[in-house]
């Protein structure tokens, strides 16, 4: 350990530090620092260290790309005047954005190899040269990235803190749990990374690189954007790949254990599975490629064959049935599939497969009847990004409407989170069944979630239901982007067995509960655990330069419509053009709990009498100086996977105690169920 200095030198230090101007004052700092680093380490010299700061070319590229965007080019506007002013504003973004960055890094200290994935991410990048010279005091750019590029000596923290695998230690002790079944985690929509298996063109810098996911995926978005975008489209006329171009889905658990550095998002479930004894013999990830249909998950990637025998190996292999645990659109996948496994049309396992091999299937913030937003991503390229903050931030400013609406359109299988039950479920113009009740306080302030989209500037176009906003989608669609809507999906309600007849092998109906029944399980359960208290999509105010709707239909070009951003005070559930309502933030409370609490607890769509089970827990997340996720009390839509509670009833269904978990409900679901009227 160095000697402490004197008392004489600290004030004689403060003494000659006082007399300098403050950007001199920084520079010592910096090199006092650096000189610290040396007296740890072992170094006795106390020489100042020089800090070099030549751009290297990804550095320039990635300035140009900067540079080049919105924001680049106001930067570029700056008059001379308005720099001094200005430039401590902007250091006050880019302070911002390092501390929230570093607090998401060590929030999980454990994850060290994915710290220091971001630290060569951020060794590469010289944010110095990423902005004019005049923008900015160099010395205060300095400290940032030396903030970022923490220290790489051995960190002195304990290798796991307190609470990473809770609460599975607590209920090993507590309720003496080991595991039993065989699991599998199947992820939801934009999880899984997406790696390049391409070897041509512009594809080979990033051969087995992921370009969905870890820091690779934001290289390629700011120094390479038409390569990335070239990949992470579909191709228009066959929904697979583009000629030349090859991305699949990453493998392992590694493929959705984190997006990015230290963003977990099935880590923490990982973690405590490990606790009861799970490894990779009898706990895996199904990840799958989620911008494909489903019918070509199946037809390209052979998906759902892999699933089953990878569960027909588990029961034969080991006597254990396999509890099979989807996260948001894998609800869906996992419902398509056990139709899939018993068709003849498809897995041709016969109406007793899923009931001998399917211990349960625990949806966690499940999205069986679909999500709002994914109709204005399709309908004008505007979306909120729930898995990555930072995912957003690239889209929304380095892409534009027309080339997001053109990624989103190409992607055959994001149209299988369309609203489903149509006004049925999602209401009419005269109301919804989770509207607002009469006689609160908010009523009078509130506007209604009948109207799908609402337009209120004074043009032609009138108020759309979710019926007739489905309608307006499918003319704004390109004929490929409709062919492939009439082929994969359905978004209807059977109301007769006769009609659940006449549809059980067509595929289209596989991803609508609400069209086809449960399988003939008896022996099953599936469990809906959600979160609700968090405000949530669940209409929209539009408008359009169009003057009537038959201007709508795009082959290519800017979208027509667009979200009317306009502030409309007097409407308390009216932000930006959004009408909010009750959900997880991502996902409203009608599709997250209606199947669970009210249609599969009907004969027409749950015959066979499988055991249903509706787990609510109210989003309370801690403040976001302890923990920037919320911690263990928040329930919102990506968060949930780190939620005490439902990870502690996941551990009790694994290890065979399914039976003890039963209804929790403590949101107005049942009074939305109430209003709906299905058979």
């Amino acid at each position: 350990m160095p000697l402490p200095k004197t008392k004489d030198k600290k004030s004689a230090a403060s003494g000659r530090a006082s007399q300098r101007k403050p950007r001199s004052r920084q520079n010592n700092k910096q090199k006092s620092s650096g000189a610290s680093s040396n007296q740890r380490s072992g170094a006795n010299s106390d020489d100042e260290r020089t800090v070099t700061n030549t751009p290297t070319e990804n550095d320039k590229n990635l300035a140009s790309a900067i540079l080049n965007s919105k924001f680049g080019k106001g930067l570029a506007e700056l008059k001379p005047e308005r720099v001094k002013r200005r430039r401590w504003f902007l250091s006050g973004i880019i302070f911002g954005v390092s501390a929230a960055v570093l607090s998401i890094l060590y929030t999980n200290p454990t994850q060290s190899s994915h710290i220091n994935h971001m630290h060569t991410f951020f060794g590469e990048l010289d944010v110095i040269s990423l902005l004019p010279e005049s923008l900015m005091p160099d010395d205060f750019i300095r400290d940032i990235t030396g903030m970022l590029i923490t220290n790489t000596e051995p960190s002195t923290v304990p290798q796991y803190t307190v609470g990473d695998y809770q609460p599975a230690l607590s209920l090993v002790e507590d309720e003496v749990l080991v595991k039993k079944h065989n699991v599998i985690l199947v992820p939801g929509i934009i999880s899984t990374g997406l790696e390049s298996w391409s070897t041509v063109n512009c594809s080979k810098p990033y051969f087995r690189q992921r370009l969905w996911g870890t820091t690779t995926m934001f290289k390629a978005i700011l120094l390479d954007k038409e390569c990335w975008v070239e990949h992470i489209m579909l191709d228009k006329k066959t929904g697979l790949d583009p000629p030349g171009i090859k991305l699949r889905a990453a493998k392992g658990l590694d493929a959705a254990d984190y997006f990015i550095t230290s963003y977990w998002i099935w880590g923490k479930i990982i973690n405590n599975l490990g606790v009861l004894g799970y490894d990779s013999n009898d706990m895996s990830l199904a990840s799958y490629d989620w911008r494909l249909s489903y019918a070509d998950l199946e037809r390209r990637d052979h998906y759902f064959s892999t699933l089953k025998s990878q569960i027909e190996v588990a029961l034969r292999a080991g006597g254990k049935k396999t509890v099979l645990v989807p996260h948001s659109m894998g609800s869906q996948v996992i419902q398509y599939f056990m139709k899939w496994a018993e068709s003849p049309k498809g897995g041709n396992g016969g109406s007793q497969w899923v009931n001998d091999h399917i211990e349960a299937v625990v949806n966690l913030a499940g999205t069986p009847l679909g999500v709002p937003k994914t109709l204005s991503s399709l309908l004008s390229g505007e979306q909120r990004e729930t898995v990555q903050p930072l995912v957003n931030y690239l889209l929304d400013h380095f892409m534009n409407r027309k080339e997001l609406a053109s990624i989103f359109r190409s992607w055959t299988g994001l149209p299988s989170l369309l609203p489903k039950g149509g006004n049925a479920i999602w209401g009419d113009l005269s109301g919804a069944p989770d509207d607002i009740d009469v006689g609160t306080d908010d009523v009078s302030s509130a506007v209604s979630y009948g109207a799908q989209i609402r337009f209120d500037d004074g043009g032609s176009v009138g108020n759309q239901t979710m019926e007739d906003a489905l309608g307006l989608l499918y003319r704004v669609l390109d004929q490929d982007a409709q062919r492939f809507l009439k082929r994969d999906y359905s978004y209807g309600v059977f109301r007769t067995q006769a009609e659940m007849d006449d549809h059980a092998d067509d595929h289209r109906m596989w991803t609508n509960p609400l069209q086809h029944q449960l399988p003939n399980a008896p022996n099953m359960t599936i469990y809906c655990l959600y979160g609700h208290g968090a405000t949530t999509e669940r209409a929209y105010y539009y408008t359009t330069d169009k003057a009537n709707v038959d201007e709508f239909h795009e082959e290519s070009g800017t979208p027509a419509l667009r979200i009317d951003k306009r502030q409309r005070a007097h409407l308390k559930n009216v932000d930006i053009g959004i009408i909010n309502g009750e959900g997880d933030g991502t996902v409203p409370l009608l599709s997250l709990g209606y199947m669970c609490s009210g249609a599969w607890r009907k004969p027409l769509y749950n015959p066979h009498g499988v055991r249903i089970v509706a787990r609510e827990f109210a989003h309370n997340p801690a403040a976001a100086y302890k923990d920037m996720r919320g911690g263990a009390g928040a329930s919102d839509h990506i968060n949930i996977l780190g939620n005490h509670a439902a990870t502690a009833d996941i551990l009790r269904i694994v290890s065979g105690n399914g039976p003890m978990v039963e209804d929790q409900i403590s949101s107005d679901i049942l009074k939305y169920v109430d209003r709906i009227k299905l058979p």
